[in-house]
């Protein structure tokens, strides 16, 4: 659950690797929706013997593509618009 909420930096070295946290979580939510997409079964023509099955066109790979990949654009946004904090050492 701690990876659906993005990734936050709060000094220019944390945010460089917070954008390649925020990038991968895009990409992997990318790739569940693409997988989602190209994976369908295929159409139920027999409709003599059996009603075909209800298939939602909305499964839970899909929905978790979409979570990953908002989560990461989030992570993103929040990065640009929030402002360094200078530590001292």
């Amino acid at each position: 659950m701690g990876l659906l909420t993005g990734c936050f930096g709060y000094n220019k070295s944390a945010k460089r690797w917070a954008y390649v946290g925020d990038t991968i979580l895009v990409l992997g939510g990318g790739a569940s929706i693409a997988l989602d997409v190209t994976d369908k079964p295929a159409a139920c023509m027999d409709t003599t013997t059996m009603p075909c099955p209800y298939r939602s066109s909305i499964s839970g790979m899909m929905v978790t593509g979409v979570l990953l990949a908002g989560a990461g654009l989030f992570g993103m946004i929040f990065n640009a618009t929030r402002p360094n904090i200078r530590t001292s050492r």
